[in-house]
């Protein structure tokens, strides 16, 4: 079978909710109950509050079984916005969060690593400059027209799914909307 077929066929076995919700962290909760997603309520809270918090979050839902669940949400207003994808893992005890995430910053790159200089070059490649905070979260800049910086970054986190608490540090974001 082709790669073309073979992605085809396992996305196609992926029920989805095909249209956009306006959302908030409840809303979320309902459809990951829906699906027989459960334990997993404080990391979605969590992991999707400045989603809440700022009130114009629009979010998609999919699942594969009831071991994991996936949100892809965007928050924020023009020229300071998130774009946020998260899939939720059972895992014994614990429920662990994978993200990618993508925010605007209304300046432009320079402006921005000048700005926040925790945030260290250790490469550029192309149009993307990378980098590295001190806790080891690699982030790519790319300029965007109109002197905007996209920010994208991945996070993991473990959350102990029998108690509210969350196993791993999450990282704080200075940015308004979050993220």
């Amino acid at each position: 079978m082709s790669r073309t077929g073979l992605i085809g066929l396992l996305f196609s076995t992926l029920p989805l909710y095909a249209t956009p919700l306006f959302a908030t962290d409840s809303d979320l909760l309902d459809l990951a109950h829906k699906a027989g997603f459960n334990r997993c309520d404080t990391a979605i809270e969590t992991e999707f509050s400045d989603m809440t918090r700022i009130g114009n979050g629009v979010a998609s839902t999919g699942y594969f079984n009831d071991r994991s669940f996936n949100v892809m949400a965007t928050w924020g207003n023009d020229r300071d916005s998130v774009w946020k994808n998260t899939t939720f893992i059972k895992f014994g005890r614990s429920c662990l969060a994978y993200s990618v995430v993508n925010t605007t910053f209304k300046n432009s790159c320079s402006a921005f690593k000048e700005q926040n200089p925790e945030w260290k070059v250790i490469r550029e490649q192309g149009d993307f400059t990378w980098t590295r905070n001190a806790g080891g979260v690699n982030a790519i800049l790319k300029s965007l027209p109109n002197d905007v910086c996209a920010i994208t970054y991945r996070i993991h986190q473990a959350y102990d799914s029998s108690s509210s608490s969350v196993a791993s540090k999450r990282p704080v974001s200075d940015k308004k909307n979050g993220g």
